[in-house]
């Protein structure tokens, strides 16, 4: 089984070490344990998990439905997995507008906890390889809907930024780099240097003091060269 970054959301402080030492035995990584939405959303936006694991009852006014849906509206954001006691018909209708992967009823059992993790996140997988992930652009003549993965690099220049295409088309944007990185995952795209940022997954190749995209050389920074390299080897 794959090893994942897993965020356990859970009020019964029994209930969460149980869990904990289920999935550590496993090899996955618990990023975070937390008993309240506050708590929750904080370390989520932190630590941007593969998966949480989400009690409907939290300590507190707000849910773990209200964790799902903080989740759903991040730029970056995860399966998730319910976990209830008890679930009755206005929760089970909430809980649905959320799409979760998966469902455990406590007391919860290894079998099944590792099961529905394994079915959860290989469906996610496929489902996100199926789905291009678009952003909207727009020139100063007309918008575009631009697939993500098509983005090759990114160069500021003052108030705008060039957005270059795999293709060889590029566009002008009125943003700033950070800005316009805001909106791309960051698991694939990282900042060079002040002035340039790349797609992961568009790289040729690199060396100890370039990166390379087709026969364009990107600047590395000094300050971010560990960062940058790091980033490309993981």
């Amino acid at each position: 089984m794959p090893h994942y970054r897993t965020l356990i959301v859970e009020d019964e402080v029994i209930i969460a070490d149980t869990l904990k030492r289920y999935l550590q035995k496993q090899g996955h990584e618990i990023v975070g344990m937390a008993t309240s939405y506050e708590e929750a959303t904080e370390i989520y936006q932190e630590k941007q998990p593969d998966l949480t694991l989400l009690d409907i009852q939290l300590a507190g006014s707000k849910t773990g439905i209200d964790v799902a849906q903080f989740i759903q509206s991040q730029p970056y954001s995860c399966p998730h997995i319910y976990l209830s006691s008890q679930l009755y018909q206005y929760s089970i209708n909430r809980a649905k507008t959320t799409l979760p992967s998966g469902y455990l009823t406590k007391p919860i059992h290894k079998s099944s906890l590792y099961t529905t993790i394994e079915m959860a996140m290989y469906a996610h997988q496929h489902q996100s390889k199926k789905a291009s992930k678009t952003i909207r652009m727009a020139d100063s003549t007309k918008g575009y809907n631009i697939v993500v993965e098509d983005i090759a690099y990114l160069q500021a220049d003052h108030i705008y930024v060039r957005v270059y295409l795999k293709n060889g088309k590029s566009i002008m944007q009125r943003t700033s780099l950070s800005g316009l990185l805001a909106q791309l995952p960051k698991q694939q795209f990282i900042q060079t240097h002040r002035t340039f940022a790349i797609n992961k997954k568009a790289v040729s190749s690199y060396n100890a003091q370039k990166i390379y995209i087709g026969a364009r050389i990107i600047t590395v920074s000094r300050a971010r060269k560990k960062e940058v390299f790091a980033f490309l080897r993981d």
